[in-house]
């Protein structure tokens, strides 16, 4: 939606369209001597009129509801445009109505949008007829389509732009998945191979020791000193075969850090405040693999229920348990329940024997949780 380091494309085209209306208007009112003595009012309405719109739709992000002061700005958006038709008796007028209802998909369903401007074109063209004492259904049916195209246009955009964020977010949870599957399909074969050394070469090695050693009292002379040469080498062998299955036998650690790097990189809807030392590991795949959801499905849902900006995540190590705090600044409504989302978080953390808290913490939700980052038992 939004330039990088710029303004949208879509704010720049209605700003530069409600600047032509702007400038058309005043040049049809110079000639006429009736409606240029209204040129103060016409820029004030015009002004007001186009800041509106611009504070109305200045965010990255136009999905979350309006704060009160951009809910005043988007009615009195709606309102100079009304008032600017009554002044001046010009049709096109009925573009800054247009701009207006652009922006109706992001702030309300389709459903309540298309009804909003029916009773938009009912008023407006209701009252041109009637102060204008003419017929206005066809110029009312031409604009009324060109509303309803608008609607349709940008309801189809805002769909497009939310698949696409829920592509980028699954993209992501499946890159950062891909690293746990890949640590422990490594570790799986580790451990088979680290199985298959200690069940079949150290038991032979074993058996051959011990028959180098009972050789060595049944032989003598120069032969027993060769016996025992390779009852040595067997003994040191069996030994570098144990210290190599043991080695094998290690659990690699997993970066928490990269995990999280991946996950909440470039999160669209929402700006992703997170800090996490390098250095903090995770032992567990399973573990791991859990926290991840545990974040995917907090991310979730603030994208989705609370209609939050930032998100905020901290990981900080804690002996042999990794603490996690997770909130953002969304509202809490105040007859909210726990979910299946929340449900689901404490049935993860408690197979993981860790602990899950959630508080309301200053009108914001807030999540506490711990998991251990040992080995696993």
């Amino acid at each position: 939606m939004k330039l990088k380091n710029s303004i949208a494309w879509d704010v720049l085209a209605g700003l530069l369209t409600w600047f032509l209306v702007f400038m058309l208007s005043l040049w049809l009112m110079w000639p006429n001597d009736t409606l240029w003595p209204l040129w103060p009012w016409v820029v004030l309405l015009f002004a007001l009129n186009g800041a509106c719109f611009y504070w109305v739709t200045r965010s990255d992000e136009r999905n979350e509801p309006l704060a009160p002061s951009a809910l005043i700005c988007y009615i009195l958006q709606l309102l100079s445009a009304l008032a600017l038709n009554w002044m001046l008796p010009l049709d096109y007028l009925a573009i800054l109505s247009i701009i207006w209802v652009s922006v109706l998909p992001y702030l309300v369903s389709m459903r309540t949008a298309v009804l909003i401007t029916l009773a938009l074109m009912a008023i407006w063209y209701g009252v041109d007829a009637a102060l204008e004492q003419r017929s206005m259904w066809i110029t009312g049916l031409l604009f009324s389509s060109f509303h309803f195209f608008a609607l349709l246009m940008k309801h189809q955009a805002r769909s497009e732009q939310k698949a696409k964020q829920e592509l980028q977010q699954t993209h992501q949870h499946l890159l950062a998945t891909q690293d746990l599957l890949m640590m422990a399909s490594q570790q799986q074969e580790r451990t088979r191979i680290a199985r298959d050394l200690h069940d079949v070469l150290g038991h032979h090695l074993t058996a051959l020791t011990i028959n180098l050693q009972v050789a060595g009292h049944l032989t003598q002379g120069e032969a027993k000193t060769k016996v025992e040469q390779c009852h040595q080498i067997a003994k040191l062998l069996l030994s570098d075969v144990r210290e190599a299955v043991s080695a094998l036998r290690e659990q690699h650690q997993f970066s928490v850090y990269q995990a999280l790097e991946t996950l909440l990189t470039d999160v669209p809807g929402v700006k992703v405040h997170w800090d996490c030392p390098v250095d903090v590991e995770l032992a567990d795949v399973k573990v791991a693999q859990q926290l991840l959801l545990i974040v995917r499905e907090a991310l979730t849902n603030t994208l989705r229920h609370s209609h939050a900006s930032e998100f905020y995540l901290s990981v900080t190590p804690a002996g042999h348990f990794v603490q996690l705090v997770i909130y953002d600044n969304g509202k809490v409504a105040s007859d909210w329940k726990p979910g299946n989302g929340l449900t689901g978080m404490k049935e993860r953390v408690a197979s993981c024997a860790g602990t899950l808290q959630w508080l309301v913490k200053d009108s914001h939700f807030q999540l506490q949780l711990t998991l251990p980052a040992g080995l696993p038992l």
